[in-house]
């Protein structure tokens, strides 16, 4: 006997939509009642949230347009404080470089009774002072102070820092600057306080003007005004340790930090008011404590509550009998055309949805047969276009290749890529980098490939070398492609060759340094034409026609040095003897009086075959320069570790501080403005890099560092 299934209780279109569009009235009521109470209390706690942020963006802004009328008055006692350092670092001077030897108190009675000079030695500590309270006082406390100390005892020159309270004795506001000893052992350091600082301070009340701030804020309970080093701004106290460790953690994270205090209704912000200036050493930042009151807010969010339930209850039953009247005039179509869809979304284009007797379901008939005849027509023009774009980028001027991030193998290589690295695409696409390239050279593309990720790109230019042509340079960008889920799948990488542009731009270069130096000689030349002209002696006119000959030589001489570097080319680096280039180039000076002398062993250096021009700038620079002090230009060397340091030294008037850095910058100088740029460039091809370090006024000192493999000893043969 088969035991039947019990029936199955089959219920109406109408009764299930019925009943469907009750329960989506219920949760629409529902869910628009929920939104619009979290809408308004959203809505009412943002604008709270925009008055906290206008209150304390106005507080920011107070205390930075006080911070700006300080720097104004601050900036002009820097000359002032700049006069007495000097009057200190005489003393310091006559004591011999001992602080203790120095006469403090002489000094600090010249400068006036407002004037404290202290003495920093290397370890941050105060040795020596007129101000006794701060005598032996240790900056290493303060570890960032302690760095921007460091950085002034290891420089040159004058340095002013900001007015700020003493964190010792009175608490006094004071205008502090530093200037480094000669011999770099020491900081001198003089403090400056008057009664029109603390006179501006009370014009510029912080605590009063940020009270005239949050009067107008009703949710502002209270306030406290810290500076950076955690004291309270109207009586320079410490707070409790708690409030110290929060003023301590904001001055270090350098943004504001929020508390909140749930059984009290209160939120207190830590409002962090970033002051500092990098190229001074005190931070003038400060920390404002602010405690907001929240009991108002969420008295009214209780009110609301009430309001949005009566009012959901009410929407939720006249949605109801709107639905049964609704419910009745949806009829039958749906089956049919439910079908029609299930059969087209399971890869059936060609199918059609069938014809209904609804003016609206005839509607939906026509837009889903469009929707899958533009879903055919779009299939195919993907098709078509991955193949167009596969074309356009194995055509471009550039290399284009790409790689898998899963298994690091290469998935498209271009056809300028095959011509720039040498590798066909066959050879590339399906291995990876250790496949293809040298352990050093999958170390420098891993490198790479994690600064794209990290930066999402990585731009660098490279040098490489290839079977068939010279050193090249290839200007590499590689960027991370992401899938929709912002998950890394793909490294891109482009190059493109610039060995040309950069030729190019050294030989420009090279040619406009030229012509400058021929177009001096032939001033020169019509100089002494014309003054020759009003000579009426024999031997008068010879004179100025010897000195024609010698300008006219000289450029004979620049003519046959530019053919001969450009013969050279400027792509390979080369062994270069500096004993015959230095040689050469003496020859091919201008004539002068001037003392050329060689101290080096012979040494070859692998560097730019345009090598003879730096010598040669170097040289015509020192007797354009030198002034009429200038007799002597030498040329040493010594190791500094694994290192080669070459020293191109004269006794002429020096180079200035201030330029020592500028003099190779573009543009720079003098004439064409290129030339201790040019032996910038010209050394760093294999970097080899040129300092100046002479002293003014006793003449310019070129330092140039070569590094180990980049120079070599040459072994003389003995003579038989």
């Amino acid at each position: 006997m088969t035991v039947k299934d019990p029936p199955r209780k089959i219920r109406s279109i109408s009764f299930t939509l019925l009943l469907s569009m009750i329960l989506l009235i219920i949760c629409i009521v529902g869910f628009i009642s929920l939104n619009s109470y979290f809408y308004t209390k959203n809505n009412f706690e943002h604008e709270s949230s925009l008055l906290q942020v206008q209150t304390e963006q106005n507080i920011i802004e107070a205390m930075r347009l006080k911070e700006i009328t300080w720097n104004v008055y601050d900036e002009t006692l820097n000359d002032q404080m700049k006069e007495g350092l000097v009057s200190v670092l005489l003393e310091y001077n006559r004591s011999q470089g001992e602080p203790n030897e120095m006469d403090l108190a002489k000094v600090k009675n010249n400068l006036g009774e407002h004037y404290d000079i202290y003495v920093i030695n290397e370890s941050g500590v105060i040795v020596s002072t007129t101000y006794a309270q701060e005598l032996g006082t240790d900056f290493r406390q303060v570890p960032y102070f302690y760095d921007y100390l460091t950085k002034i005892r290891l420089s040159e020159g004058f340095f002013p820092d900001r007015i700020v309270r003493e964190r010792l004795g009175a608490g006094r506001l004071m205008k502090y600057a530093y200037m480094p000893t000669p011999d770099h052992r020491f900081i001198l350091e003089l403090g400056y306080s008057s009664t029109i600082l603390e006179e501006l301070n009370q014009k510029l009340d912080d605590k009063e003007n940020i009270r005239r701030i949050v009067s107008v804020n009703p949710y502002v309970e209270d306030f406290t005004i810290f500076n950076s080093m955690g004291r309270r701004l109207d009586t320079n106290s410490l707070p409790d340790e708690t409030v110290l460790g929060y003023v301590a953690e904001v001055m270090k994270n350098r943004a504001t930090l929020e508390l909140q205090d749930r059984d009290h209704q209160r939120t207190t912000r830590y409002l962090m008011v970033d002051l500092k200036v990098d190229k001074y050493g005190s931070d003038p930042s400060r920390v404002v404590a602010i405690t907001y009151n929240l009991k108002l807010i969420h008295d009214a969010l209780n009110r609301l509550i009430l309001f949005h339930i009566v009012t959901g209850i009410a929407a939720i039953v006249l949605g109801c009998v709107l639905a049964y009247e609704f419910s009745r005039r949806i009829t039958r179509p749906i089956k049919k055309i439910v079908g029609d869809v299930n059969t087209i979304a399971h890869g059936d284009l060609e199918h059609r949805i069938g014809t209904t007797q609804s003016s609206e379901f005839a509607i939906l008939e026509n837009s889903t047969n469009m929707m899958v005849d533009s879903l055919k027509l779009a299939l195919q023009q993907v098709k078509e276009g991955d193949i167009l774009r596969k074309e356009i980028i194995d055509q471009l001027p550039v290399a284009v290749f790409m790689k898998s991030v899963k298994d690091g193998k290469y998935l498209y290589w271009n056809k300028t890529s095959e011509q720039i690295f040498e590798m066909k695409a066959s050879e590339v696409i399906g291995k990876t980098d250790r496949e293809l390239f040298s352990p050093e050279m999958v170390s420098v593309i891993d490198k790479e490939d994690k600064e794209a990720v990290l930066n999402q790109i990585s731009i660098s230019n490279k040098k490489i070398s290839n079977k068939f042509q010279d050193q090249r340079i290839i200007h590499m960008i590689i960027v991370p492609i992401l899938s929709s889920e912002n998950i890394l799948q793909y490294i891109l990488g482009i190059g493109e060759d610039l060995t040309k542009e950069t030729n190019n731009l050294k030989m420009d270069l090279l040619f406009s340094i030229t012509r400058r130096d021929v177009l001096d000689q032939l001033s020169i030349i019509m100089n002494y034409l014309e003054r020759a002209q009003l000579r009426t002696t024999h031997e008068e006119m010879q004179m100025f026609f010897d000195k024609t000959i010698e300008s006219i030589v000289s450029i004979q001489k620049q003519m046959a040095f530019g053919k001969s570097l450009q013969d050279l080319g400027t792509t390979s680096p080369k062994w270069q003897s500096v004993s015959k280039i230095w040689n050469d180039v003496v020859r091919l000076l201008p004539a002068n009086t001037i003392e050329f002398s060689l101290e080096t062993a012979d040494i070859e250096l692998y560097a730019d075959p345009l090598l003879p021009r730096v010598f040669y700038n170097l040289l015509i620079n020192a007797l354009h320069h030198g002034g009429p002090q200038l007799t002597k230009v030498r040329l040493s060397a010594r190791l500094s570790g694994a290192s080669l340091i070459l020293i191109v030294e004269d006794n002429g008037t020096g180079i200035p501080f201030d330029k020592k850095t500028k003099i190779f910058e573009f543009g720079c100088g003098e004439g064409t403005g290129f030339g201790l740029f040019l032996i910038r460039e010209i050394l760093g091809n294999t970097g080899i890099t040129v300092t100046e370090t002479g002293e003014p006024g006793k003449g310019a000192n070129f330092e140039i560092l070569i590094p180990m493999g980049k120079f070599r000893f040459r072994e003389v043969t003995p003579e038989k």
